[in-house]
């Protein structure tokens, strides 16, 4: 027994665990190939946020780059989202008088959020290098179009982008300055060479279904995204959600988490996957979601009972609203709330045409709380007094059947519900993302059951865990893709 390695263990272990997650018969790495088709100094595995981000960076550091796309065109979920980016302590912020934010603040509200079971050390190099990732956007002509207070913010510091714009400008970086962005491309395997103990290399097929051996002579960054695609592997970790509205991007599968766990890297935060709080049933866009609760409006269930403290993260909510009667669960709100969410990015769509005379037909009115009660198929009596009832509490500032104190978290007072027409937004939850992932370091080096570093691969956006612990910060999704991405290609150049 002293004479086998512990990854000759782990090869065996990881081949029987995860048999039941699509990976290949056998689960273990590719071997050093006779031949290598093409060398390069880094290989990028995700052409989504995370893997351009690594482009341009790796570019800037005059590595020689290649990006690998399964999908026929560059974007993943960066490309579908609502790009709203959490980073502390901007010009954008100080140009909307937030000035009293700040990278500690940041930080301590990440932990504080996530229960403290985030990697404390990871969430301290996430929050620098998301100002990092931040002020380079900037220097390339990139600017927000709003800024947001969004779930788990102690100060509005969601920076809300155009999705597309990110996308094309990154490609059109990291193209000019010489990165090879590779579509219809999966990646299948890593390559581990026994000789080196290191990774060296991906096993790829390209569109004509031929295997190709792509060598990295530095290091292979992981940039898969997360697998909310994959009913298998959800089913693993939360059976429940495998039934749940997705919004992710098609190639979401856990390509480069089956790939990883071969090599028998760590993975973490499974027991935290959770779909988000507030889209219209049968979302199609991140458009269709809303966070008019942290303008004021009330959740309830179908007797017209409010059930949660609405100023929580809308992942808690979804968990909450996930556990009522069938399912279904109402935003209320009267006039004042909906001037006030219009105001906000997230959702925005959904009710601007509200003001203008129109009535979407996923959205019920009327001049009476009774009235729009009845037209949603809520309890007339039960919404009434629930609004009478949290009116009173609206004026003491002191919500006394679930201690709401906020709109959000800890921030703006209770409002009441009060001026009609009033509404009713029949809500659903939808799974974004996983949240969850491959374990890495501050340097964004993946880490093995047996907390080694696994020379020569990173990883780095939704593919990773390690940022958020239990709970979600609005924006922060979308920042660990774009800021890892680069700290992973700017750790590779580091090292020798």
């Amino acid at each position: 027994m002293a004479n086998v390695s512990r990854r000759k263990l782990l090869e065996g272990s990881i081949g029987a665990g995860l048999a039941g997650l699509a990976l290949p018969a056998v689960a273990v790495p590719a071997k050093k190939p006779r031949h290598w088709d093409e060398t390069y100094d880094v290989v990028i595995l995700g052409a989504g946020g995370a893997g351009l981000s690594a482009a341009c960076a790796a570019r800037e550091q005059n590595l020689k780059t290649i990006v690998l796309e399964k999908n026929g065109f560059p974007g993943g979920s960066s490309l579908i989202c609502t790009a709203m980016f959490s980073v502390a302590g901007t010009d954008f912020q100080k140009e909307n008088h937030v000035t009293n934010d700040s990278e500690s603040r940041y930080e301590a509200d990440m932990l504080k959020l996530g229960g403290n079971f985030n990697d404390p050390a990871v969430v301290h190099a996430f929050v620098h290098a998301a100002k990092v990732q931040y002020d380079w956007m900037r220097k390339i002509g990139l600017k927000p179009r709003s800024l947001a207070l969004g779930g788990g913010m102690t100060r509005p510091r969601g920076h809300v982008f155009n999705p597309p714009q990110v996308i094309d400008t990154l490609h059109r970086y990291a193209t000019q300055h010489g990165a090879v962005i590779r579509c219809n491309t999966p990646a299948q395997h890593l390559v581990w060479d026994e000789n080196l103990r290191r990774v060296t290399g991906v096993l790829t097929k390209d569109q004509s279904g031929k295997v190709r051996a792509i060598k990295a002579t530095r290091g292979v960054i992981i940039a898969t995204g997360g697998f909310a695609r994959s009913k298998k592997v959800l089913q693993k970790f939360n059976p429940y959600l495998t039934n749940c509205d997705v919004l992710s991007a098609s190639g979401s599968t856990g390509d480069g988490l089956l790939m990883a766990l071969e090599l028998g890297a760590d993975f973490r935060d499974t027991a935290f996957i959770k779909d988000t709080y507030g889209s219209k049933p049968g979302i199609t866009s991140s458009k269709e979601s809303t966070t008019i609760f942290y303008s004021g409006a009330i959740i309830v269930n179908k007797d017209g009972k409010r059930f949660v403290d609405e100023s929580q993260t809308y992942k808690t909510l979804s968990d909450a609203a996930l556990k009522q009667p069938k399912g279904a669960s109402y935003i209320v709100f009267d006039s004042n709330i909906l001037t006030a969410g219009l105001k906000e990015p997230q959702g925005r769509e959904l009710f601007e045409m509200i003001p203008k005379g129109k009535i979407p037909p996923y959205v019920f009115s009327g001049s009476t709380v009774e009235e729009v009660a009845k037209k949603a198929g809520i309890d007339s009596s039960g919404l009434a007094e629930t609004v009478r009832k949290y009116n009173r509490d609206a004026e003491t500032g002191t919500d006394s059947e679930f201690g709401r104190k906020s709109l959000a978290s800890g921030l703006g007072k209770l409002v009441k519900i009060e001026k009609g027409p009033f509404y009713v937004f029949p809500a659903s939850s939808v799974l974004y993302g996983t949240y969850c992932g491959i374990r890495i370091n501050p340097k964004a080096q993946v880490v093995d059951v047996f907390d080694n570093i696994i020379p020569g691969l990173y990883a780095a956006g939704e593919a990773t865990g390690g940022v958020h612990g239990s709970n979600y910060m609005s924006g922060s999704g979308y920042a660990k893709a774009l800021s890892f991405g680069r700290l992973a290609a700017t750790m590779i150049a580091k090292e020798k």
